[in-house]
C-alpha cells in the first residue's frame, strides 16, 4: 500500500476510535485474528457440511479425543497450588521439572537442564514476544531464514516492535533448489549477506531465529547446518533462538529413507562455539500434542538476565497453574506419552499418504517431508501458459521477477477460490517464499475433513485453471 494512504488509514483510526498510534496501527494492519474469526467459528463437520474447512492453520487433530479426556482426567484443583499466585508467574514449580526432565531425555540434552532454566509462557507465540522485548531496541532486527512461519512476523513486531529481517537463498552461491536452504555452506554464505545488508540498511541485528523442524518445508536440519548457524551467532554475538516446536511431529516417510531425524540443538556440542549465554531454545504444547489451544510454550535459556528480563513481563502473560500441572502430568507420564506419540505418528503418516495420492494422480508437485502437520505444494504450473510447462523452469515466477505483482495477485487469487468453496489454504507468498506458486496445506485435520478439503481443493484447482488460461 501507498505510504501516504497507509498513514492517512492510521490517522483516520486514531480520530475515529481514540487510539494510539500503535493502537491504530495494529488495529488497520496487523490484526490477522479479528478476520478470520467468522470462517474459524463455522468449522466443518459431518454434522454441518456447509462449515468451512481449515487448512491453512498448523493444527493436529488426530487425538484430540485422546488429549481432551486425559485434561479432564487430571484437573483436580489444589487450592495452594491453584488458587494463589503460588510459585508466580515464570511457571508452576512441577511443570518446569518435568519440562526439564523432558528436554534432558527427549532432546538429549548435553547439558543438565534443570527448573532454573525453564521460563514458561502462554505458548511459543509469546515465548518469541517476550524474547524479542527482551534482546531488541525498536527497529532492532532477528534474522529468520526463508521461507519462514508468518506468525513470527507478528511475535516479532506486533508489540515489542522488533524488525524480522529475511535471509534470502535467491543468487546464493550453491543454491539451487529447496534441498540446498538445510546446507551449512548455503546457509553460511546466505547468513553473511543477510547480515551485511542489514548493517547497509543502518539495521541492528540481535538475533538469528530457526525453526527445527522447519515450517513450511517439514524437514529436520542437519546437526552440521544447526552448528553453522550457532557458529554465525556465535562469531558475531549475536543470540540464537532455536523453535523446536515440531519435535515430536517427526513421522516415517518411505519416500525418504535416508531422511535427517530431528537433533536438538541442545544435543550438540557448542563448547568453544557461542556462548551458552547466546543459545535459547523454544518448546510449546500446541503441536506435539494435539493441543494448539492450551497456550502453553516454555523457553530454556542459561541466560539470567533475559530470564529477568522477561519475568519483569509475565504478569502480562501468565498461564493458569493449574493448565501448567496439566502439561506437567501428561510429561510426566512416559508411558502414555510414549504411546501417545507412536498412534499419533502413525495417523500421521496415514493422512500423509491420502494427501500426497490425491496430489500424485492429479500430476501435482509437493515437498517431500517427514515432519510438521503440513505439505509445501506445487502449484506453479497454474501461473504460466499451458504451452510453456514442459520446458519451464519457473524463474519467471521468482520475487524479484519483473511481473512479481501479476504472480502474487495470481496466488492470492487461488486462495480466495479456496475460500469460496469453503477451503482455507496458505499462500506461500506468507511465508516469504522467494518464489510464487507454492502453498501450505495441513494434513493433520481428521480422516473425513481432510478427504472432504481435499474434493474442494480439486474443485478449486479446476476453477483456477480455467481461470487463468492463457
Amino acid at each position: 500500500m501507498d505510504p501516504v494512504h497507509q498513514e492517512d488509514q492510521i490517522n483516520a483510526a486514531i480520530s475515529q476510535h481514540h487510539l494510539s498510534r500503535r493502537g491504530a496501527q495494529n488495529f488497520e494492519y496487523r490484526d490477522v485474528w479479528g478476520p478470520r474469526e467468522k470462517s474459524m467459528g463455522n468449522p466443518w463437520s459431518p454434522e454441518n457440511p456447509d462449515g468451512t474447512i481449515i487448512l491453512r492453520l498448523a493444527e493436529n487433530s488426530l487425538l484430540h479425543g485422546e488429549m481432551g479426556q486425559f485434561i479432564k482426567e487430571q484437573i483436580t484443583v489444589l487450592p495452594l497450588n491453584h488458587l494463589t499466585y503460588s510459585t508466580g508467574p515464570r511457571g508452576s514449580r512441577r511443570l518446569r521439572c518435568a519440562a526439564a526432565a523432558f528436554l534432558n531425555e527427549e532432546f538429549h540434552s548435553r547439558q543438565t537442564i534443570t527448573q532454573e532454566n525453564i521460563f514458561v509462557t502462554p505458548g511459543v507465540a509469546s515465548a518469541i514476544d517476550a524474547l524479542t522485548w527482551a534482546i531488541c531496541n525498536d527497529g532492532d532486527g532477528i534474522l529468520l531464514p526463508q521461507p519462514y512461519y508468518n506468525g513470527f512476523d507478528f511475535d516479532i513486531l506486533n508489540r515489542s516492535n522488533g524488525r524480522v529481517v529475511g535471509v534470502k537463498y535467491e543468487g546464493v552461491e550453491g543454491f539451487s533448489n529447496l534441498d540446498d536452504l538445510f546446507r551449512p555452506d548455503v546457509n553460511k554464505r546466505a547468513l553473511e549477506i543477510a547480515l551485511r545488508e542489514a548493517k547497509s540498511n543502518g539495521i541492528t541485528i540481535r538475533a538469528l531465529l530457526i525453526s527445527n523442524p522447519h515450517n513450511p518445508l517439514g524437514r529436520c536440519y542437519p546437526p552440521e547446518t544447526l552448528l553453522e548457524f550457532a557458529s554465525f551467532c556465535g562469531r558475531n554475538q549475536i543470540h540464537f533462538i532455536s523453535d523446536e516446536i515440531y519435535a515430536k511431529s517427526v513421522f516415517p516417510n518411505s519416500a525418504m529413507p535416508s531422511a535427517t531425524p530431528f537433533v536438538s540443538t541442545l544435543a550438540l556440542d557448542l563448547c568453544n562455539v557461542i556462548d551458552p549465554h547466546l543459545m535459547h531454545v523454544l518448546y510449546g504444547a500446541s503441536k506435539d500434542f494435539c493441543a494448539n489451544g492450551l497456550r502453553l510454550g516454555l523457553v530454556c535459556t542459561s541466560n539470567e538476565g533475559l530470564l529477568g528480563a522477561m519475568s519483569s513481563i509475565s504478569m502480562f502473560s501468565w498461564s493458569p497453574h493449574i493448565l501448567q500441572d496439566v502439561w506437567a502430568a501428561i510429561l510426566d507420564d512416559k508411558q502414555g506419552l510414549e504411546n501417545f506419540m507412536l498412534k499419533k505418528g502413525e495417523l500421521m503418516a496415514q493422512n500423509y499418504h491420502v494427501v500426497t495420492t490425491f496430489f500424485r494422480e492429479r500430476g501435482i508437485s509437493y515437498y517431500e517431508m517427514n515432519a510438521g502437520l503440513f505439505i509445501w505444494v506445487d502449484l506453479r504450473h497454474l501461473f504460466i501458459p499451458e504451452t510453456s510447462r514442459q520446458r519451464a523452469d519457473y524463474s519467471e515466477l521468482r520475487v524479484t521477477s519483473p511481473d512479481a505483482s501479476i504472480y502474487e495477485q495470481r496466488e492470492l487469487r487461488v486462495a480466495d477460490i479456496c475460500a469460496r468453496n469453503g477451503l482455507m489454504v496458505a499462500p506461500g507468498s506468507i511465508y516469504k517464499a522467494e518464489e510464487f506458486g507454492w502453498f501450505r496445506l495441513t494434513f493433520t485435520v481428521g480422516k473425513d475433513a481432510l478427504e472432504e478439503g481435499l474434493r474442494r481443493f480439486a474443485k478449486s484447482l479446476e476453477a483456477a485453471e480455467l481461470e487463468f488460461q492463457f
